[in-house]
């Protein structure tokens, strides 16, 4: 193993300041301290050296590397230096870019591909001029002319040469440097060979010069890297709220004036006029009367929700009712929304199971391939020298496994995103291969099987006055409880009283308020009606005026989708806090087993409950049952805030309803399809290509142009797979 020298000549030492450290920390819920772009990284090798920083850079706990998005998340022990990781990423040949929370990745990739297409122009300008030098040399002249055309060609490879190839040296000395095996080795072999023959044959004026193949293999080995690097940011960069919030514009009417802006330029305090249909680019203040929204994604509710003057609305929720001003109250990176998809963006570097199979498999194939490459060199070379190195060349270059690590993450990557779109956030990609390890899943009652959503019923006495329902209207008129949402839908015609005073909400107990000295108080009724799981009574001076009742209904899909469950094998349970005749009653409609069916049980009691078995998924409410989501082996949060929700479950459903349960499951088997279908590609592509390259069908030039097409065969099956 080699060792890496950490000079007290740091040009890092600046990171040790405690400013900086504080700029680059990540939050304690990310997993790691510091996020990291590093420049340079294209292939697995990469990937498995970089992750040695624990051997490399003392101070350093772990180090995962996502390969998608070209980082590492680094977690430190007590005694580490953030410089000294800095300048050890450096030493390894790549460049060290720290990632603060408010700073977007896609900034670094722009850097990086600046850097790429200069490389790549200044490869292929020279290649270009290189070969119109060459041409009549192939064509028959000769004398003077021809050194002359050959010294341009030295002089045009030259820039090649000394600027183009520097990343293949980085490579290459950290190939030498630690004993590891990758590509860029005999890249630089074969272009330093071919230049170093070529000099000395025009310094001897004799031989072959092979300045402008040279030249042509680098410029295509350059451009085949960043076609494999373009994809990767497009596919795989952390992009889930540009897609949740794609070309949707603003209209922005500050200082009486009106402008459309896209979602990421709002800034706090902006009014911005959002239309029916759109979505809340960031925490907002409703400024009109009232709107009536669909916030699913950051409560569960599938069911509409009203609000009123004066309410605070969550980035993410959509308008439903005719176009309202509202004022923005953060930026989009403070608001709820955008702290939560760079959250789950974050929550990616937890390695899947096949990405860690894959690249342990890349690496063996380097090893087999160089080996292979090496013993077929050395005994074909008593054939004739020439030709061993070409096909030996050829095989390492068309045989490079870098589509095969690249498969699996820009697989699991469009999984996520589909899923995304399906109404399905999930947190890392391992919960694909989970998933389809389940054998028994627990429902919860109340909001799962149940809509979670309740409607008003009934009230006593029947008839209440107009007067009086605008007295709740107004005591409920900002409260975020599901009660005050429903007594909105119901009495959505009705104004609420303006003349509440004093007016105070305790939550988990009521409301109470005054109108001209006259004291009201909504709280929870002392008797539940038995139709109905929850009633609340409205009193006047401590004085009951009347009794409203609620109830909530059962999922119209819960049936279907359990009678789905069981026919995939997979036995289900209904553990509930309610009664045990509710709860039996409800498992009998949803065809769960009477004997599965359990009720009056506690949080404690279900995390027991459930410990008893193994390959278990659990469905509930993401604050009620945190404590069965986290143990669980996937945990599905269906009802509560998502943000708190993720905390403990690996899964959030936005979209109402228990049909994403059966999107999940879908997508799980085709992502394991799609997954064994781009490995079997990459392997065959690898096996025939290099059959054919040992076989002398190809040459190292036409390796170099095919060695794209592997990495296109990748992309094109992991799409069409997840399309």
């Amino acid at each position: 193993m080699g060792f890496i020298n950490l000079s007290d000549k740091n040009p890092f030492a600046y990171l040790d300041q405690p400013e900086f450290q504080t700029q680059y920390k990540q939050g304690i819920d990310k997993g790691y301290d510091y996020l990291i772009f590093c420049e340079g990284m294209h292939c697995s090798s990469c990937v498995h050296l970089i992750e040695k920083l624990t051997e490399y850079c003392p101070g350093v706990s772990e180090a995962r590397v996502n390969f998608g998005q070209s980082t590492v998340a680094v977690t430190l022990a007590p005694e580490g230096s953030l410089a000294k990781v800095a300048q050890a990423i450096s030493e390894l040949g790549y460049t060290p870019r720290l990632i603060g929370s408010a700073d977007n990745i896609q900034d670094k990739y722009t850097q990086e591909n600046r850097t790429f297409l200069k490389r790549i122009a200044v490869a292929g300008f020279c290649a270009g001029n290189i070969m119109l030098f060459t041409i009549p040399i192939y064509a028959g002249l000769s004398g003077v002319w021809e050194k002359a055309f050959n010294a341009v060609g030295l002089l045009l490879f030259l820039p090649v040469l000394m600027y183009s190839a520097q990343p293949f040296y980085h490579g290459t000395l950290n190939a030498l440097k630690f004993r590891t095996m990758n590509v860029d080795l005999p890249i630089t072999i074969a272009m330093l060979s071919g230049f170093s023959l070529s000099t000395w044959n025009f310094i001897n004026g004799k031989g072959d010069i092979y300045y402008d193949s040279t030249a042509s293999f680098l410029f295509l080995i350059l451009s085949a890297r960043y076609l494999l690097k373009r994809v990767q940011q497009n596919y795989l960069a952390p992009a889930r709220m540009e897609t949740y919030f794609k070309d949707q514009i603003y209209e922005c009417m500050n200082n009486d004036t009106s402008r459309l802006i896209p979602w990421n330029l709002i800034r706090p305090d902006d009014i911005i006029r959002i239309r029916s249909g759109q979505t809340l680019p960031t925490d907002c203040e409703l400024l009109g009367e009232s709107a009536t929204v669909d916030s699913s994604l950051f409560n569960g509710e599938s069911v509409p929700q009203v609000y009123s003057q004066g309410m605070q609305l969550l980035g993410g929720t959509k308008l439903l009712s005719s176009p309202v001003l509202m004022q923005a109250k953060v930026s989009f990176e403070k608001s709820k929304i955008g702290q939560l998809f760079q959250d789950l963006d974050q929550k990616s570097y937890q390695k899947s199971h096949f990405v860690g199979l894959t690249e342990r498999l890349a690496q063996h194939l380097i090893i087999g391939v160089f080996s292979l490459a090496a013993v077929f060199a050395i005994g074909y070379s008593f054939v004739d020298l020439t030709v061993a190195l070409q096909r030996a060349l050829a095989l390492i270059v068309i045989a490079c496994p870098c589509a095969l690590a690249f498969g699996s993450p820009l697989t699991l990557g469009l999984a996520l995103k589909k899923a995304q779109k399906q109404g399905i956030l999930i947190k890392s990609s391992n919960v694909f291969e989970k998933v389809l390890e389940i054998k028994n899943v627990f429902f919860d009652k109340t909001g799962t099987l149940t809509t979670g959503n309740l409607s008003l019923t009934q009230s006593v006495p029947a008839d209440l006055s107009a007067d009086l329902k605008s007295i709740i209207l107004g005591l409920e008129s900002s409260s975020q409880h599901p009660i005050a949402f429903a007594i909105r839908q119901a009495w959505a015609d009705t104004t609420p009283s303006s003349r509440i005073t004093d007016l105070h909400e305790i939550v988990g107990y009521g409301v109470k308020g005054q109108i001209h000295g006259d004291q009201y108080k909504i709280s929870t009724a002392n008797a539940l009606d038995e139709k109905s799981q929850m009633a609340i009574q409205v009193q006047k001076n401590g004085m009951t005026v009347c009794h409203i009742f609620f109830e909530d209904r059962l999922r119209e899909e819960a049936p279907a989708v359990v009678k789905r469950l069981h026919a995939k094998g997979i036995q289900t349970f209904l553990l509930s806090g309610d009664t045990n005749d509710r709860t039996k009653e409800v498992a009998q409609k949803c065809f769960i087993p009477n004997e599965n069916a359990l009720g009056e049980m506690s949080p404690q009691e279900k995390f027991e409950f459930i410990k008893t078995h193994d390959q278990t998924c659990m469905i509930g409410d993401g604050a009620n049952d945190s404590l069965s989501l986290k143990n669980a082996s996937v945990g599905i949060a269906v009802k509560g805030s998502v943000d708190l929700s993720l905390q403990y479950a690996d899964v959030y459903f936005t979209r109402g309803g228990l049909n994403p349960l059966l999107d999940l499951f879908a997508l799980a088997e085709r992502t394991r399809k799609v997954l064994t279908r781009t490995l079997s590609v990459s392997l065959i592509y690898n096996l025939l290509g290099g059959a054919a390259a040992l076989l002398g069908f190809i040459d190292p030039m036409m390796a170099a142009i095919l060695m794209p097409i592997s990495s296109a065969l990748i992309v094109l099956t992991s799409l069409w797979g997840m399309r």
